[in-house]
């Protein structure tokens, strides 16, 4: 019994005598497919359901009841421009209309030369390219209220921000699995009534409350699973989840939403996912660490039990107890800290401010851009989001070869760098087909920086503020969630503003994630003191492969020595 105690102070300690990688953590990873599906949705699925053919115009009535095609009312009525479409998209010709149609004269044979113009007050719109009309179609959210699809999805980012509040208080005092199942309840109602939405406020109020969920409908799910896989698997759980599942639903997403051909239906398909609220408590576990901090050490063991007897294992029962005890006498021993004691020491304050830019506030806004820019892009919407979204796969399956060889800090830097020199290509080329390879190999770099930084967070902050750390990153993540909608806005001051944006900021993410320490193979800081220590041994153009070679040669040598 004794010889049991000083191994198994923490869940992690205890987890492989019970199985850490079996049938119970397959069907656990099984388990995040209905998780994923719902954030993808929530992620992806207002785009479709606000998005606005490029090609819109004034709205004639008095052209209308004619036999005018549609590019014979835009010859008659629309100024030219030299842009594509190469119509005005906001005014029409100031002309009466009415009295030209009287006259009996056949208006396709004139030519109506004027300079003056007054703004549209509808529009029609080309259902060529997207084959139904969205919220933003129907009520005409083009010209000077465009604006209104992008605030429409920064609401729904704001909501998040507001989630992450109230489901986080939840998570603290009643347990994860309560705190998801009532988030995704609120976002499944919210989710259904936005098919009724009939104005910008009742579409905005529903999409606030369906935001609610955002994040912490896949955050939840993937710390849980993480907590019960072992350790040197842990990186199969962010790849399963974003590399596989994510890939998979979000190239098939615009086809949904193609051939349902109708926003309304697809904002009822999007939200079935939320129907696993029913079933989670019967496929998701409790957070163990969750049990461990709010003493329910009973709990705890009942888990490891059920978690043996799954995957076929019989532990000496005597672990349980000296785990229990453990437990037990280290509980008044752990360090209490807040998210202000990260900015307490200089070293820890740097590394948290390097890893908001680098992670939310870069990643988020270049990653959202160039989802958004891709209606930019003269060529079919859902053939380009659907190839953007197809690099997920290759992406991290060549991040799974990279990262624990050439360290988080070097990929971090080239996917970054690269993102920059592409936008930047994308901003000078003027091939549609140069524009769309330039977005996609940059969405295939993002792709890459967003797995490096879900785990460097978790990697660099110290265990006392390891959460909260997290957590404070992830409301910095919201702002830029809200804020990259508007950057695709630019355009208005000048087309190429967009990707010089994009261009910059992945640039700074990538100067910044050089002066982040590198978390391969070593030890994550346990304390607040470990957290501010961390990294001080470390040159600046140190890689893990040299420290390896170095580590090996200083071990080598100390043989010979003996």
């Amino acid at each position: 019994m004794t010889a049991l105690r000083p191994k198994l102070e923490t869940f992690d300690d205890v987890l492989p005598y019970v199985g850490d990688y079996g049938r119970y953590q397959w069907l656990l990873l099984l388990s995040l497919l209905p998780y994923t599906a719902i954030y993808v949705f929530l992620y992806f699925s207002q785009f479709f359901i606000t998005i606005i053919p490029t090609e819109h115009w004034c709205r004639v009535e008095e052209l209308m009841h004619s036999n005018f095609t549609e590019e014979e009312r835009i010859q008659i009525a629309i100024p030219s421009s030299s842009e594509y479409p190469y119509y005005d998209q906001c005014h029409r010709k100031d002309l009466n209309f009415a009295e030209l149609a009287k006259s009996g004269k056949d208006l396709r044979s004139l030519e109506f030369q004027t300079n003056k113009t007054v703004e549209c007050t509808q529009w029609e719109y080309s259902f060529t390219q997207i084959p139904y009309a969205s919220i933003g179609v129907e009520l005409d959210w083009v010209c000077d209220r465009d604006y209104l699809v992008s605030s429409a999805q920064a609401i729904l980012f704001c909501g998040s921000v507001v989630g992450g509040f109230l489901i986080g208080w939840i998570a603290d005092h009643k347990g994860r699995i309560p705190a998801l199942m009532v988030c995704n309840t609120i976002a499944l109602f919210s989710s259904i009534a936005t098919a009724s939405a009939n104005s910008f406020w009742s579409f905005a109020l529903c999409r606030f409350l369906t935001g609610l969920a955002f994040d912490s409908c896949i955050n939840m799910p993937l710390i849980i699973v993480l907590e019960y896989m072992a350790i040197s698997k842990r990186s199969l759980v962010v790849n399963v989840a974003f590399g596989i599942y994510a890939a998979v639903i979000s190239t098939l997403l615009p086809w949904i939403a193609y051939y349902v051909a109708s926003w309304r239906y697809f904002t009822y398909i999007t939200a079935l996912p939320l129907l696993s609220v029913v079933i989670t408590p019967w496929i998701l576990p409790e957070s163990a660490r969750w049990y461990v901090s709010n003493g329910k050490t009973d709990k705890v063991i009942e888990k490891l039990r059920r978690i043996a007897r799954i995957n076929r294992r019989k532990p000496d029962p005597r672990i349980y107890d000296a785990f229990a005890a453990n437990l037990e006498s280290s509980g008044r021993q752990r360090e209490t800290a807040t998210v202000f004691d990260l900015f307490r020491s200089p070293r820890l304050a740097r590394n948290t401010v390097l890893l908001v830019v680098f992670w939310k506030s870069v990643i988020v806004i270049s990653f959202d851009g160039h989802v958004y820019s891709l209606k930019l892009i003269q060529s079919s919407v859902f053939v380009s989001f659907s190839i953007a979204c197809a690099t997920e796969l290759p992406a991290g399956l060549l991040l799974a070869l990279l990262l624990d060889r050439w360290g988080r800090r070097l990929c971090g830097f080239l996917t970054l760098i690269i993102t920059c020199v592409f936008s930047i290509a994308e901003l000078l080329l003027h091939s549609n087909i140069a524009k769309l390879v330039m977005s996609v190999m940059s969405r295939f770099c993002l792709n890459m920086a967003a797995n490096v930084g879900l785990q460097y967070a978790a990697e660099i902050l110290p265990t006392p503020v390891r959460s909260q750390g997290v957590s404070l990153i992830h409301i910095f993540g919201v702002i830029a969630h809200t804020l990259a909608p508007y950057v695709i806005d630019s355009t208005a001051i000048w087309k190429g503003f967009p990707m010089l944006i994009i261009g910059t900021m992945s640039f700074i993410g990538a100067a910044c994630v050089l002066f982040l320490p590198e978390t391969v193979g070593r030890s994550l800081p346990q304390t607040i003191k470990q957290g501010e220590e961390f990294g001080k041994d470390q040159s600046f153009w140190s890689l893990p492969s040299q420290e390896k070679s170095q580590f090996d040669g200083r071990r080598r040598y100390n043989s010979c020595e003996q």
